[in-house]
This record gives C-alpha cells, structure tokens and sequence, in this order.
C-alpha cells in the first residue's frame, strides 16, 4: 500500500485578516485626505483677495510685488510692514519674524496668513522670489 500523497490546495485569508487591512487602508486614505484638506492653502492675487468673499476664514497665499517707500521695520519686535500690488489694486501687510535677506521693495513676495477684509493682511510666512541671476545680456559694440 502506498501513503497517500498531499496535495497542495489554495490557502485562504481569513476573513478577519481581509476586513482589518481594508480598516487599515481606509483609515490610512482617511488621514491622509484629512491633513491635506487642513493644510490646503489658497494662492492668489491681491486683486482676487480683495473681491474674495470667503476668504476672512481660512488661511490664505497672495502674491504681489513690494511697493516702494512702503517698508517700515521695527526692528526691535522683528516687525516689518509694507505694501504691495499686483499692478490693479495694493493690500498692506504686517509680518512678525525673520525677514529673508533678499526682500526689498520692488521683489515679488508671496505672504502667507489671515485677512479681514479690511486693513492690513496679517502674514505668518513671508517668502521673497529670488531675483534670477541668469539674465539675457545684449553684446556691445566698443
């Protein structure tokens, strides 16, 4: 007589094992959805800013050029207020921090923060574009 020989047959997943990873991937896509709905910011133009009717209540990113003879520093708050426009409309700014090296009127900047709608737009994050330093030259004849 010869020992019967076992076959190999499909292993099965539990169904317990099946229902936690679905929990778990939901819960994963969850939070993920969750904290970048939290952390999603608006970016726009002073010009859409001031006719934004909705923007008093979240945290908002606006772009804009800073106006000269608008920037006064108040150095011992690290405090800087200026202005800046987009080329339609202008929005002045208060900022409480460090302020990046490059930042001059004329320099685009975006600001980051919270606007009433009126008064000054209160930024939380100042970002100053860096000016390029690859610009297009024009020989000259001597």
């Amino acid at each position: 007589m010869q020992a019967a020989i076992p076959t190999p047959g499909k292993r099965r997943i539990p169904l317990s094992f099946l229902l936690a990873g679905i929990a778990i991937l939901g819960a994963v896509i969850y939070l993920v959805f969750a904290n970048t709905q939290a952390s999603a910011v608006y970016y726009m133009t002073v010009s859409e800013l001031k006719h934004c009717t909705t923007c008093t209540v979240q945290s908002v990113r606006v772009a804009g050029v800073v106006k000269a003879g608008s920037v006064t520093r108040n150095d011992a708050q690290e405090q800087i207020s200026f202005t800046i426009f987009d080329g339609k409309q202008t929005l002045p700014v208060t900022y409480s921090g460090v302020v990046p090296d490059i930042f001059r009127p004329g320099i685009q900047v975006v600001v980051e923060g919270h606007y009433g709608g009126q008064g000054a737009f209160n930024a939380q994050t100042l970002l100053a574009k860096c000016p390029s330093k690859f610009q297009s030259a024009t020989p000259t004849a001597h």
